[in-house]
C-alpha cells in the first residue's frame, strides 16, 4: 500500500489558511521566553514588536518582500534581533516553500475530516483516536486585533504563494 501511495503522491501534509497559521505562530513566538501581560510582552526575544498590531503590519511591512523574502539581503539576525534562524524556518517560510510538489497531495486543515477519513481508508489509521500531546499554551496577544484589515493584508503579501498555490482567497490583494 506504501509503495502504492509513494508512486501516486511524493507525499501529503496538511496546509492551513495563512491568516490563521500566522496568528497561531506569532502566539507562539509570543510564548517562547516570554513574560507577557496583556498589555505588553516584556523580556520577549526580538525585535516584533508586540504591543500595536499597526507597529506590528509595518515592521512586516518593512523587513520582508512579498513571500518572505527578506528585504535589502538582511539576515534573520538583523530582523529579528536574535539569531533567529528558527523564527524564519518555521514561522517565516510560505507553506508553498516546503509543501509545493506538483505531486503532493494537500488537505486542508479547515476541512480535516477529509484528512482523517483518507488516512483511515489508505492506512488504517483511525486519527480521531490519536490522543493530543502536549499542553495548549497561553495567549499573550488578546490585545492585538487580528481582524484589523491591515495585518490581513500584510499576512496576504507575506504569503502570497500560499494564496494563489493553495486556492485560499484573497480579501484585500488582487
Amino acid at each position: 500500500l506504501y509503495d502504492h501511495h509513494q508512486k501516486q503522491y511524493p507525499g501529503f501534509t496538511v496546509v492551513r489558511h495563512p491568516v490563521s497559521r500566522f496568528i497561531s505562530a506569532l502566539k507562539h513566538l509570543a510564548n517562547v521566553n516570554s513574560e507577557c501581560t496583556e498589555d505588553s510582552c516584556i523580556n520577549h526575544p526580538g525585535n516584533i514588536p508586540w504591543n500595536d498590531i499597526n507597529v506590528m503590519v509595518e515592521f512586516f511591512y518593512e523587513n520582508f518582500e512579498r513571500n518572505c523574502i527578506p528585504k535589502n539581503n538582511k539576515t534573520n539576525k538583523e530582523i529579528f534581533g536574535v539569531d533567529a534562524t528558527n523564527y524564519y524556518d518555521a514561522f517565516f517560510k510560505t507553506q508553498f516553500h516546503w509543501a509545493y510538489h506538483p505531486k503532493m497531495k494537500w488537505f486542508y486543515y479547515e476541512n480535516l475530516n477529509v484528512y482523517n477519513d483518507w488516512i483511515h481508508e489508505n492506512f488504517g489509521i483511525d486519527t480521531q483516536k490519536l490522543e493530543r500531546i502536549g499542553e495548549i499554551k497561553q495567549n499573550h496577544l488578546e490585545h492585538l486585533d487580528f481582524t484589523n484589515p491591515k495585518f490581513i493584508q500584510v499576512v496576504e503579501h507575506l504569503f502570497y504563494d500560499d494564496y494563489h498555490v493553495f486556492n485560499y482567497p484573497f480579501q484585500y490583494l488582487t
